[in-house]
């Protein structure tokens, strides 16, 4: 609010220094606007209260959610069966475990026979020790 307060003060002081500048114009006419406006500004900060500022936002997030609550709850409802997703994917799990488990005993049967067929043919391949 300050910092709004000095760009405003600022802003003033440019523009009264441009009409002062200009050879027809009339600057105190256009000063004591900017002087009548920046009081009646002030006197509006001045009325505002604290508790007013807080009803305001109150009202503010009230209305907000109410506005997004049916959204929230179309959501909710749209995630509704993802979340038993784990009790659906539990029994597809196991079922693709059974299934595999017999091809990778085979597997390891397979590599475990092909190591000891490496291993044979390694030590005839070696000189006696």
């Amino acid at each position: 609010m300050k910092f709004s307060l000095i760009a405003v003060i600022v802003f003033a002081l440019a523009i009264s220094s441009e009409s002062a500048s200009l050879v027809k114009r009339d600057a105190s006419a256009e000063l004591d606007k900017i002087a009548k406006y920046f009081q009646d500004f002030v006197d509006n900060l001045k009325n505002v209260e604290g508790p007013e500022l807080a009803n305001k936002a109150s009202a503010y997030l009230e209305q907000s959610r109410a506005q997004f609550q049916p959204m929230v709850e179309k959501l909710q409802e749209q995630l509704k069966p993802f979340s038993n997703i784990e009790d659906q994917i539990k029994p597809l799990a196991a079922s693709v475990q059974a299934q595999v488990a017999p091809l990778a005993d085979m597997v390891q049967t397979h590599v475990e026979d092909v190591l000891k067929f490496v291993a044979d043919k390694t030590k005839t391949m070696l000189p006696p020790q």
